[in-house]
């Protein structure tokens, strides 16, 4: 299906055949009502697939923009976001061969040119498992600041040959690294990059990123924490994905349809790591998030009592009045010598910068 008369073309440039652009949101509903705005402007795609990952308020079609091109899904029952296994869904979903997977706050800009050479890969040889057949396929990271970096723009049978992404990590952070490490090694070589400008994003905080509150609180607190878990999940997921590596071999979520449009997670078929290895992520994770948001070298958390500094629940960290009361006592204590060199080191850029006379 092509673009509507009413919307603009950029000159030189039409709709790239088969191409899907695939977005999954859940609790972004202003991020989503925005960015699909922009999306169903742009002229080049045949596909704009929507998965509301079971969002608390459910995204309705009459919602979204009018586009004939646009597709609402919903998949129940899920208490907390995962992004490997929601854009696995909304991937197995979408009907295009070329994939433009995009975040609810991300969409291109004018300058954006999928059709452009400098998005695809030489390959050294025929790869039978690709099946595109030429000797290049589509493989483009996002870069820039901003949450530019998770975008990818990729040919499916190149993301089938990978596994797409790995659904044993959980939460924010190194799923992309992950997936660009296998797409590299399937490939030979580094993939294409996406240029910063033809993306547009929403800028947000390290606290949603991350599950987390809002950003308001005392003296940053909630800023502080939501690095914490940023910092956390990372790590957690550079273990998971170094000691449970993953492929085209690997058993995926599979989803059962219960009406048209609404899915859900079919029962025993989520991937999990070894008990083992699950205690080492959870531990990491815990001390992790601890050491960064109270400035306590883990070595003294260890020796702390457990409920102390408890584990997560259900992806919030619990963090009650006696973390908040040190936070904003002894680590500001603990911050001050931090400060002190800080501000000698001006002192001396500055008096080495002031002209001699």
């Amino acid at each position: 299906m092509g673009a509507r008369a009413t919307e603009p073309v950029v000159p030189g440039l039409g709709v790239v055949p088969g191409l899907s652009v695939v977005t999954v949101c859940m609790n972004r509903r202003d991020h989503l009502l925005r960015s699909a705005a922009a999306l169903s402007r742009w002229p080049h795609h045949q596909e704009h697939l929507i998965v509301d990952w079971s969002s608390t308020e459910p995204l309705r079609r009459g919602d979204l923009p009018t586009d004939p091109r646009l597709r609402l899904l919903r998949v129940e029952g899920e208490g907390r976001w995962n992004l490997c296994r929601a854009y696995n869904f909304a991937i197995a979903q979408a009907r295009g061969s070329l994939l433009l997977k995009l975040d609810a706050d991300c969409w291109p800009s004018e300058r954006f040119d999928p059709a452009a050479a400098g998005l695809r890969v030489a390959l050294e040889a025929a790869d039978p498992a690709l099946s595109e057949g030429a000797r290049s396929i589509l493989c483009a990271l996002g870069s820039g600041p901003e949450g530019r970096k998770g975008q990818v723009m990729v040919a499916r049978s190149l993301l089938a040959a990978v596994g797409g992404y790995n659904e044993v990590l959980v939460g924010y952070g190194f799923d992309d690294k992950d997936l660009a490490a296998r797409l590299v090694q399937r490939l030979g070589q580094q993939p294409a990059r996406i240029p910063a400008d033809w993306l547009e994003v929403i800028p947000h905080s390290d606290q949603e990123r991350a599950e987390q509150a809002a950003a308001a609180g005392w003296f940053g607190l909630r800023r502080s924490q939501g690095f914490a878990a940023m910092r956390a999940s990372r790590l957690a997921n550079r273990l998971l994905a170094a000691q449970h590596p993953w492929g085209r071999r690997s058993r995926a979520c599979r989803y059962l349809e219960q009406a048209p449009g609404l899915w859900r997670l079919q029962p025993g078929s989520l991937p999990q790591p070894s008990p083992a290895l699950q205690e080492e992520v959870d531990h990491a994770r815990r001390m992790t998030f601890w050491s960064t948001f109270l400035a306590i070298p883990e070595v003294f958390l260890e020796q702390m009592p457990y409920p102390l500094v408890p584990p997560a629940r259900g992806g919030a960290w619990p963090v009650y009045w006696w973390h908040r009361l040190y936070w904003l006592s002894g680590r500001q204590l603990l911050h001050l010598p931090v400060l002190a060199l800080a501000l000698v080191r001006e002192v001396l850029q500055w008096a080495w910068r002031r002209p001699r006379g």
